[in-house]
């Protein structure tokens, strides 16, 4: 079993470092150590893959319990849950120093390559609580890091208070933000976009925001009464906030992830107008059949995650989401039913630790 302080970890930590910094795009190395980590630190995953017949990620499901942590000589830096309504249902992340580090790292870059490009020192308007209104929001330390880092520190904020929305807030930072011609970056759950545009609306409050502004969000609506589509969304941003659909971005992440998949462009294949995801050497979305589990080039099935900035714990994880795969990349267009495929019933739940 490999301990934190071990020169191994340490060492694979300075790789992954490396390939998210683009100064390596060779992943197979640090593909090798993490499976070498990973079967050291949780041998329980050897059966699990011997049961489901390939190297298959472990199912979300197994972070309701936080036995998949891997050092257990380390306390974790800092520990984020899913938004389950009871605490027995929560996922649980748990990050060590060099873990954090390592997702603060691929948050910063990933945004630097995808959200802010050519921006300096954007207004970053954040529909999502702050960090110290949701300590275990993995949604909120994200943004949150993404506006201090390149955001104007200034007018930057969150407008979501413990009543809501602080409109008056918003309209106050956006006509400020066109009155100076500076370009505006609008961060938060996709659900919250709906609901902030249909009450700007009723208000009847728009801007034409500065050249270069754009949106992001994320979350998606699963488990929303109210289904929207991905283009309906993005109509309305460019109704409110003057932003073309091509800056209206989704970004697809998860408490367990440590990084975030990115638009690959503006091609909608999805049901609902979704859009292919962007791979990068350190973040890998793959499609398994859902009986099989057979990777698949085209069509629909699991979605398969493979991130290497996941130090902590594994770093392939079976999302129990429903991708559509094409040339462009993967479109993630809705939940799998469990018991509906196979590869949903692989739970390390039902194996001893």
């Amino acid at each position: 079993m490999y301990r934190y302080n071990d020169s191994f970890v340490q060492n694979l930590a300075d790789q992954i470092a490396a390939l998210i910094l683009g100064e390596t795009t060779n992943r197979e190395p640090v593909g090798q150590a993490l499976e070498e980590l990973a079967l050291s630190n949780l041998p329980q995953l050897a059966d699990y893959w011997q049961k489901a017949g390939c190297r298959l990620g472990i199912p979300d499901s197994a972070f309701k319990n936080g036995s998949v942590y891997y050092f257990p000589d380390q306390p974790a830096a800092r520990i984020f849950r899913t938004s389950g309504t009871s605490g027995a249902d929560r996922g649980v992340a748990c990050y060590s120093p060099l873990g954090l580090k390592l997702m603060d790292l691929s948050i910063i870059e990933n945004a630097r390559r995808h959200l802010i490009q050519e921006l300096d020192r954007p207004v970053i308007i954040r529909f999502v609580p702050t960090v110290a209104q949701a300590p275990e929001m993995i949604m909120a330390y994200g943004m949150e890091l993404i506006a201090t880092t390149f955001g104007d520190r200034a007018r930057s904020a969150s407008v979501i208070t413990g009543n809501g929305v602080d409109f008056e807030r918003l309209r106050a930072i956006l006509d400020q933000a066109v009155s100076d011609d500076q370009p505006v970056v609008l961060l938060g759950g996709s659900f919250a976009f709906v609901n902030i545009c249909d009450a700007l609306e009723k208000f009847g409050w728009s801007w034409q925001l500065p050249r270069g502004s754009r949106t992001l969000d994320g979350g998606g609506f699963k488990g929303r009464s109210r289904a929207v589509r991905a283009g309906e969304l993005r109509s309305g941003i460019t109704k409110t906030f003057g932003i073309p659909a091509e800056h209206a971005l989704n970004v697809f992440g998860m408490t367990e992830l440590a990084s975030q998949l990115y638009d690959a462009n503006c091609r909608e294949i999805g049901p609902l107008d979704e859009r292919p995801k962007h791979n990068l050497p350190f973040l890998q979305a793959r499609i398994r059949d859902s009986y099989t589990l057979d990777y698949r080039g085209q069509g629909e099935g699991l979605v398969e995650i493979m991130d290497a900035c996941i130090i902590d714990r594994p770093h392939r994880i079976l999302t129990g989401d429903l991708g559509l795969a094409s040339g462009d990349g993967i479109a993630i267009i809705g939940r799998v039913e469990r018991g509906q495929a196979r590869g949903c019933s692989l739970s390390l739940e039902s194996i001893k630790f």
